[in-house]
């Protein structure tokens, strides 16, 4: 190649260069000055606005101004929530058409010190380990956002998983009226003083009253839930219910054919219970069974052997539910990572009347059976002392049904009878909603997640599923699809040998068996050593694999290009 050749090519790609980099300056100028697109790959779309919050932000008509109080350098995990909490108010701001203002303020005086605490925003202590030495250094990381004249503060943000929720809920809190809905009273059910206090705590948006069917129901009630009852209800309390909803209503039905005894002296017991909702329930084509669904597909719970050893055993008692995609694209269900049915009895479901549809939402696996008995025993034990009996699942254990439902109560009375004292019309007024599961011990205390000090309660998959049902039947779905970014993802299943060493463990517990007890521990140390390792494995893999792919595809090209230049001939 002539030096003038090699002058021209080497001009030529430093045009080419500059020309690309003239792009990517100005690609980067138009990038900073609008609203950029952007992909979400993530299963729950985690790092955009879900489309309920995009919707609530560009309604707004009046100013809402969000204040958020972060300290600069934090100790890490804390280090990078501010950039984090940025992006989502931003995503925020942009939706709404400047109706949003965002301000970030560091606490670093007094005054602005003393704002953040008049704001609701109080100072926490995190470790800081510097030098080997471990010190506490106090910080702010919360915020607190004003609609005309009412706020709403987040004290503290821990991180971003379920921050969009909190803060869409917060929106339409700020800038709307509550949803009333009612839960029935009495009939030894939990009550919102005792019982559903967790329940009401975290429905902020509703309005929650109890309701006594000795009266009228309020008919602008959203929805109206039965929980837990244990005791009988009277046909004119259940022609209430069917008169409220004649008329434009939505039920929840949560139990009602057993009494669940979890602080029993002989441990968890249940007892079946006639509450007479069949009544109510059957006409519409669901009947509720008396016992108790066991599943191999389960929940843990921890167990004490004779030398006092606690170990974590299968629990058959709490299915774990596998939802086909069906279920999973219904609001109640909607992208749901394995939730549970606590203390659940199937249902016996028949033909949906007409005009309506009946659809199943959770079933139990094929591996399930039922347990029955004037008492049932529920408490942990060695999984080969389940006792698996001839009525074999799966079984159905939620179910829904929408349309235009005709009354339970629509067969005509003889006239010795007389015209009943509450009376409703023989078809719904509209579409209506109706929720029927098996237990109610997801909605109640002894299993909704505590609330903490500071800060917003964990969402979880339970939650996840009470709160779904109750926004489905007050037919508040937007909340259901920003709630499904806010679930943890399951756990990775627990190796093989891991849960033999822990049966090994019990069974030589059992027999009293000393050093076979430090054997089984010692190969469970080993396994979950062995497990450790795969994981670390796996991560190093993610880490420099992928890197060292694209080193090599770029080291090949390379090579190839230079062969061929040697055999270019000019």
């Amino acid at each position: 190649m002539s030096s003038k050749t090699q002058k021209r090519a080497a001009s030529e790609s430093l045009v080419f260069l500059l020309i690309v980099a003239g792009i990517l300056v100005l690609l980067n100028v138009l990038g900073a000055s609008f609203r950029s697109p952007r992909i979400d790959l993530t299963r729950t779309g985690m790092f955009s606005l879900a489309e309920g919050s995009q919707r609530l932000a560009a309604s707004l008509t009046d100013r809402v101004e969000i204040t958020a109080y972060f300290t600069e350098n934090l100790p890490p995990p804390f280090n990078a929530t501010e950039r984090q909490v940025r992006d989502l108010l931003s995503e925020y701001a942009a939706a709404s058409d400047g109706q949003i203002v965002v301000r970030f303020v560091n606490p670093n005086d007094e005054e602005k010190q003393a704002a953040a605490r008049a704001d609701g925003i109080q100072p926490v202590a995190h470790q800081k380990i510097e030098e080997d030495q471990v010190a506490v250094v106090e910080g702010y990381r919360g915020l607190v956002m004003r609609h005309l004249d009412r706020s709403r503060t987040i004290p503290v943000i821990q991180d971003t998983t379920g921050l969009e929720y909190t803060i869409t809920s917060a929106l339409k809190e700020l800038v709307g009226e509550r949803t009333p809905i009612g839960v029935v009273s009495g009939h030894g059910s939990p009550s919102l003083e005792q019982g559903l206090t967790s329940l009401q705590s975290v429905m902020a948006l509703y309005d929650v009253t109890e309701v006594d069917l000795a009266e009228e129901i309020d008919p602008t009630l959203a929805a109206l839930l039965i929980v837990g009852p244990k005791e009988a209800f009277t046909e004119d309390e259940l022609r209430r219910v069917d008169q409220y909803l004649m008329r434009g209503g939505s039920l929840g039905v949560f139990g009602g054919s057993l009494s669940v005894d979890l602080g029993g002296q002989g441990g968890p017991s249940a007892q079946p219970v006639d509450t007479n909702l069949g009544k109510l329930l059957e006409p519409w084509g669901v009947q509720l069974e008396s016992t108790i669904v066991a599943d191999a597909q389960c929940s843990r719970a921890p167990m004490r052997g004779p030398l006092g050893l606690q170990v974590l055993v299968p629990y058959p008692p709490i299915p774990v539910l596998q939802l086909d995609e069906t279920q999973l694209e219904h609001p109640v269900m909607f992208q749901l990572a394995s939730p549970m049915l606590p203390f659940v009895s199937p249902l016996k479901v028949g033909e949906a009347p007409a005009g309506t549809s009946i659809s199943v939402l959770a079933r139990s696996s094929s591996d399930s059976w039922t347990m029955s008995g004037t008492t049932i025993a529920l408490q942990p034990r060695n999984p080969q002392d389940w006792q698996m009996t001839s009525n074999a699942g799966p079984f159905d254990l939620m179910v829904a049904i929408e349309g235009q439902l005709p009354s339970a109560f629509a067969a005509p009375v003889s006239e010795e009878d007389g015209a009943p004292a509450v009376q409703a019309p023989p078809m719904a007024e509209g579409e209506v909603r109706v929720l029927v599961t098996g237990t109610s011990t997801f909605l109640e205390d002894s299993f909704m997640p505590p609330r903490p000090p500071q800060g917003e309660v964990q969402m979880n998959a339970a939650l996840a599923l009470a709160l779904n049902a109750v926004d489905w039947l007050a037919a508040d779905s937007d909340l259901v699809a920003i709630r499904a970014k806010t679930i943890e993802e399951p756990a990775l299943d627990i190796p093989d040998s891991v849960l033999a060493a822990e049966s090994t463990v019990l069974a030589a517990a059992e027999q009293g068996d000393e050093a076979g007890v430090q054997s089984a521990l010692d190969e469970r140390k080993a396994a979950i050593e062995s497990w450790d390792a795969k994981k670390q494995a796996y991560r190093w893999l993610n880490t420099l694999g992928i890197p060292f792919l694209v080193a090599l595809f770029g080291l090949f090209r390379w090579r190839q290009r230079s062969n061929k230049k040697k055999t270019l001939k000019l």
